[in-house]
């Protein structure tokens, strides 16, 4: 028997706002909180994923607090907590380099419907005065003993290698990238992880902070390749403003190549970065790269979310509640956050290492409040190793709290935020992709990869208002464009003859320009 006309359309009208916030279809039952990340960073330093007991504590203790994401710390410098490896095992006393952490960490939380991402650290490789142990450690094959091109770590103006976190690989050198973007695909192709984390995708910070620019990026291979690229012959100063946004693109242009390799590899693998939000927050969109992401590390998050290479940002938004300076960063930083995704999504990152449970609770309160229509998609606390500080004022606990009851005040004490499961929010241009990427390369005549070469995209045929898109190769002569709709273009490097190449939603379509052999000079020019 079918209900009456109007009381059918009354439900309906009545379920259809919870269905949207949810995504689920008008009809179907709502049950549950609303779609929220709730995730736990979890580092490779502590407690977490180096034995078979250490899994089964973790899964059961995000269980227990109702997480529903795991961001792992699989490679922590130059190394391993995973034996499909091309690099050496980590050199902890508590770990068995022959235990595939990620392998064990993968089956545990899958079987409790925990997301698991693979955080993996890029730039640093090294911290510790006495080398690495293993010949293989990419700090004994291209750090400070090497010279030339077989050295691939960043420097500062003076020639020195060691930053105030350790030594950093370039990258603006093409083997330094080319490294790092295999790490990135090596896990991809052989674990089922549901995203890849970046961490220190970025240059390293200083202990000088100047106004603009930074003492890093002097490596001797990447200097010389913008010296071509800029038709100069000069060191340029720190705050050499194309020298600055040279340094921002190196970065983009790897992040940019590691996401849309791995989304060859996997379509609906999430990409996401742990990004910085030092200092005072941008009033506003145009003043980003003038904040310190954009000028004392060179990361332009705020862009990668705009092009499309970046599905979730997670700003470390780590600040002490106690001190009103850092908490009006924090808020302001928040703010911005809210009104900055470009269609992704953005998490909030909250030190709780560094603050009381009621502290933690105020800011995941701050973070959860919409301002209007724009709201945050969730948080992540650093770390699962210290959930919350022991000691009221903030200051970090000296011993985390004891585990059987360190959760609690999240899932189980009285109006606790995560009383309840909730599912991680769906991401629709994964799971209904428009749009589908490019990837390709430019090599000579000779088999060259053809350094900081522009590329123009348009689309052929019969289209209103066609535009050209443009980008320029990287180190290795590779290039990419994430977020092209559907359909057939023609592709081109100065010179050479056009390649025709069809995009497809939700796909990678590849495509190889040959170009006659020239100089790269003045082809690189600031936007």
């Amino acid at each position: 028997m079918k209900p009456p006309r109007f009381l059918a359309v009354l439900l309906l009208t009545t379920m259809l706002p919870a269905c949207i916030r949810q995504n689920v279809p008008a009809g179907m039952p709502v049950a549950g909180p609303a779609p929220e990340l709730r995730a736990l960073w979890v580092d490779g330093f502590h407690a977490g994923i180096r034995s078979p007991q250490e899994v089964a504590q973790l899964v059961a203790d995000a269980k227990h607090a109702n997480v529903n994401t795991l961001i792992v710390q699989v490679r922590r410098r130059g190394d391993a907590l995973y034996i499909r490896s091309f690099e050496p095992p980590v050199e902890d006393p508590a770990y068995d380099g022959t235990f595939d952490g990620l392998a064990a960490v993968l089956e545990a939380a899958h079987r409790e419907g925990i997301e698991v991402h693979a955080w993996i650290n890029a730039m640093p490789i090294w911290r510790d005065e006495v080398p690495p142990k293993d010949p293989r450690h990419v700090f004994n094959r291209h750090g400070p003993a090497q010279t030339g091109e077989d050295n691939w770590l960043t420097r500062s103006p003076d020639g020195g290698w060691k930053f105030p976190v350790g030594y950093f690989l370039d990258p603006g050198h093409p083997g330094a990238a080319a490294y790092l973007t295999e790490v990135y695909l090596n896990i991809v192709r052989n674990y089922a992880v549901d995203g890849i984390h970046f961490d220190y995708i970025r240059y390293p910070e200083t202990q000088e902070r100047l106004e603009r620019g930074a003492t890093v990026g002097y490596n001797e291979t990447s200097l010389a390749r913008f010296r071509r690229a800029t038709s100069r012959s000069d060191i340029p100063a720190p705050d050499d403003g194309t020298f600055t946004e040279w340094r921002r693109l190196q970065v983009t242009q790897l992040v940019r190549r590691i996401y849309i390799e791995a989304k060859a590899l996997n379509p609906r693998l999430k990409v996401s970065a742990a990004a910085i939000p030092w200092g005072k927050p941008p009033a506003n969109e145009r003043e980003f790269l003038d904040a310190s992401p954009g000028q004392r590390i060179f990361q332009d998050w705020n862009g990668w979310l705009k092009e499309g290479i970046l599905d979730l940002a997670i700003p470390m938004n780590y600040a002490r509640e106690a001190d009103p300076v850092v908490r009006a960063w924090f808020d302001g930083w928040i703010r911005w956050e809210k009104r900055h995704n470009h269609g992704r999504q953005i998490a909030v990152g909250i030190g709780a290492y560094l603050n009381s449970k009621e502290s933690i609770l105020a800011q995941l309160s701050r973070v959860r409040k919409p301002i209007g229509s724009d709201r945050i998609d969730g948080v992540s606390f650093f770390s699962y190793a210290s959930t919350y500080a022991a000691t009221p004022q903030g200051s970090p606990a000296s011993t985390a709290p004891p585990a059987a009851d360190r959760f609690d005040f999240l899932s189980q004490e009285p109006d606790a935020p995560f009383a309840n499961p909730a599912p991680v929010p769906p991401m629709p241009w994964i799971n209904r992709p428009a749009a589908g990427w490019i990837a390709g390369t430019v090599v000579s005549r000779d088999g060259t990869a053809m350094d900081t070469t522009e590329i123009e995209l348009r689309r052929t045929g019969w289209w209103p208002f066609r535009r050209t898109y443009r980008t320029e190769t990287d180190g290795n002569g590779w290039f990419g464009y994430a977020g092209i709709a559907p359909g057939r273009y023609q592709i081109r490097s100065p010179g050479s003859v056009p390649a025709r190449v069809e995009v497809e939603a939700g796909k990678v379509a590849r495509v190889e320009i040959h170009s006659p052999e020239q100089s790269l000079t003045g082809l690189w020019r600031t936007r």
